[in-house]
């Protein structure tokens, strides 16, 4: 059975039990992670035997080359018209669709033209297969970390007071393409001095300065899978006094979320041990978001590491972020993520690059 095969398999069994006849999935990455097909669109319409997956005239090829375990249906020019007699040659009376996802006014095309089926709103049901990740699937996670730590490299070897925070970003987007990168797997964030306090800063074309700190958040999509990496880091000796106490707590945060992540523990109980290094500290209030998030298909993807986290246990396989930060407004800022998964042990961590907390460039050292 290929890996495709056994996850259709696992959704099936789960049919029954949502008292559905089908899943009518949408979602890009859900579609990929259940047939492998990489296309933009596509209706996958997983029944209790068979996966359908209704394309348009763009993908016929690509779907019998990536996706050998489902059945092509030819959708033309206008694959949804494709569906109803779809659902009339299986059968199919009660469908259920990605909640999550699905706007109202696509619900009601649903409704429009495949008006004798009953729609079930099902929120999760393939989030949930995804959760855990496969060898295969960690594989490319590490593919695309081991990349986001070389571009991390990179910037330190290139960054020098008075370069912008966009012509970095630039730098590193630019490494990761040449190295292998289909994408960046978010708009890559620089954000130096002051900006640093902003959580998801656009970089822009604010110069960096040598001894302010500088909060750089980068990840690459590699195969697919996307990385996830935060370091913060000062270009020769600081210039705020309270910087390197503030990068200390940060890090003892980190330290503490590595220690809590374990299987059977929940997200809540991981972010209120990191968080609470940061609260003794003093910094409570400058902490402002959850401590971590999945990341597979999509940047941010299930299970939470946050105080807002659902309370079902953590699994193994799972693969979270942990980013802990203290933002001091018209300050500075100082976030430290890693990558990790849970395995028999803990927290395995993936992300390889080192920590400095501050960087002397060799070109700024010859200046």
């Amino acid at each position: 059975m290929t890996e495709v095969q056994a996850r259709l398999a696992e959704l099936r069994t789960a049919l029954p039990e949502k008292e559905i006849d089908a899943l009518l999935v949408t979602t890009p990455e859900n579609r990929r992670y259940l047939t492998g097909f990489t296309g933009s669109a596509g209706l996958l319409l997983v029944t209790r035997t068979a996966a359908h997956l209704v394309a348009d005239g763009r993908y016929y090829e690509r779907v019998g080359q990536e996706a050998p375990d489902v059945l092509l249906v030819r959708g033309g020019t206008a694959p949804l018209d494709a569906l109803e007699p779809l659902v009339a040659e299986t059968g199919v009376a009660r469908i259920g669709f990605e909640a999550d996802h699905v706007t109202v006014a696509q619900l009601e095309k649903f409704q429009r033209k495949v008006p004798k089926a009953e729609w079930v709103p099902i929120a999760g049901m393939v989030e949930r297969l995804r959760l855990v990740k496969s060898a295969s699937e960690l594989a490319a996670l590490r593919r695309a970390l081991a990349l986001a730590d070389r571009a991390m490299e990179h910037a330190w070897a290139v960054v020098l007071p008075g370069m912008t925070e966009r012509e970095l970003a630039w730098r590193i987007e630019v490494f990761m393409r040449e190295h292998g990168a289909q994408a960046v797997a978010f708009d890559l964030i620089v954000a130096a001095g002051e900006h640093g306090a902003l959580p998801h800063h656009a970089s822009g074309a604010r110069p960096i300065a040598a001894g302010e700190p500088i909060v750089v958040d980068i990840g690459a999509r590699l195969d697919g899978y996307h990385s996830d990496l935060t370091r913060t880091f000062t270009l020769g000796p600081a210039t705020d006094p309270e910087y390197a106490h503030v990068w200390h707590v940060v890090e003892a945060a980190n330290q503490a979320g590595r220690a809590a992540l374990r299987a059977g523990a929940t997200g809540v109980e991981v972010d209120r041990a990191a968080r609470g290094v940061i609260e003794a500290a003093g910094y409570g209030e400058a902490f402002g978001h959850g401590l971590g998030h999945g990341v597979g298909l999509q940047i941010h993807e299930s299970p939470r590491l946050s105080p807002a986290a659902d309370e079902v246990p953590l699994s193994l396989g799972s693969v979270v972020t942990i980013e802990p930060g203290i933002y001091l407004p018209g300050r500075f800022g100082v976030r430290i993520e890693d990558v990790a998964v849970i395995g028999p042990g803990g927290a395995e961590i993936l992300t390889g690059v080192a920590k400095p907390m501050v960087v002397e460039p060799a070109a700024m050292a010859v200046s």
